[in-house]
């Protein structure tokens, strides 16, 4: 126990370096003389910074990707845009709870590293994939209009990449505003008209969670 909670130390450590200095530019000295381990305590955890820096994107990745829900259509099931509302929350609530692992991908310079390159860009052909699958099944669905879905899924990812980079560093923004915020310019942009009148709030109700 006690090596997994030194392991976790060196990380938690890691990820402040890393946003702050960027991957490039930091190096294992700056790591050890934060974490406050010697040099040969590092190596007895990670084999190199990249190495370390690796877990760190999974750990971003893989909880960037449990968030994003894939949308489900029954008479059971909540209408399309507030699914996308519950997705874009958890999402954005991640983000801004951890802002030094956010920014360790949404920053990330990419050209250095082929292989981190193309894991990062792999990740975000897959959530690409995913909003153009729900625009695509909008579209069957007569909700969305007929559009060139692939591109419309890289605005609309862009968009909201750029959006959570420009906030995180700034005071704490209110989270339901911003997803509302999010959700209409996304659905303003692909929508019929009539999936815009379900995101009005029913008098005296709360959003979704």
């Amino acid at each position: 126990m006690e090596r997994q909670a030194r392991r976790a130390q060196v990380l938690r450590h890691a990820k402040v370096i890393f946003a702050r200095k960027g991957y490039h530019q930091t190096n294992v000295s700056d790591i050890i003389s934060r974490a406050r381990i010697a040099r040969g305590t590092f190596y007895l955890y990670f084999e190199n910074k990249r190495d370390l820096f690796q877990e760190l994107l999974d750990q971003v990745l893989n909880e960037l990707a449990t968030r994003i829900w894939r949308l489900r259509l029954g008479p059971q099931e909540p209408p399309p845009a507030d699914q996308l509302r519950a997705n874009l929350r958890r999402v954005v609530e991640f983000v801004l709870s951890e802002p030094d692992l956010s920014d360790i991908l949404l920053t990330y310079s990419q050209g250095f590293d082929p292989d981190l390159d193309s894991r990062i860009q792999s990740f975000y052909e897959q959530i690409a994939q995913k909003i153009q699958r729900s625009l695509d099944l909008g579209i069957g669905m007569g909700l969305v209009r007929p559009c060139d879905s692939r591109t419309a899924a890289y605005c609309i990812l862009g968009g909201v990449k750029e959006v959570i980079v420009q906030l995180s560093r700034q005071a704490p923004p209110d989270i339901a505003a911003l997803v509302e915020e999010i959700l209409r310019f996304g659905l303003s942009g692909v929508a019929q008209p009539a999936l815009l009148q379900t995101l009005e709030p029913e008098a005296g109700g709360g959003r979704p969670d």
